[in-house]
């Protein structure tokens, strides 16, 4: 009987759907692509469905070479928020286009209609991680900075 309820509680929380709060973890099943798109939806929607989850999503992928010059979290929203990449919050729409990939590091280029209508451009670097916890998932190492029309991909 004792058994019983051991399975019937565990079958009951293996049930319940996991909260919308959980960020998506690094994993080496994701393509290049598929983690910079993480990025931009998380951004695009980043108050949804707690304030700042989308800077806070954004990070899990930053690179760790990347967190050593952007973070801690809170350093690296103050940057989000700030001139530039501030566009990238609550943006209309995106779209990725590769520019180059090889085995270890991928680079894109992303444009946004920022939730103004401005329009900006940006460099989007990820590189697979060689080592410890996320080894061989795909993180972003870089962002430019909005790219006028002469620096343009």
């Amino acid at each position: 009987m004792l058994q019983l309820r051991l399975i019937l509680s565990v079958l009951m929380l293996l049930s319940i759907p996991a909260t919308a709060q959980e960020l998506l973890a690094p994993n080496p099943l994701y393509l290049p692509k598929h983690v910079v798109e993480i990025q931009l939806n998380s951004l695009q929607q980043n108050d949804f469905p707690s304030p700042d989850f989308g800077i806070a999503q954004t990070w899990a992928f930053a690179h760790p070479d990347n967190k050593r010059v952007t973070g801690p979290l809170a350093r690296f929203a103050a940057m989000i928020k700030g001139p530039g990449y501030y566009l990238m919050i609550g943006h209309r729409e995106h779209t990725i286009k590769p520019v180059v990939q090889t085995a270890d590091h991928a680079l894109f280029a992303v444009s946004i209609i920022a939730a103004t209508g401005q329009s900006a451009s940006f460099k989007w670097g990820v590189s697979k991680v060689l080592s410890g916890v996320h080894s061989g998932s795909w993180m972003t190492t870089t962002v430019s900075p909005p790219l006028s029309a002469k620096d343009a991909i």
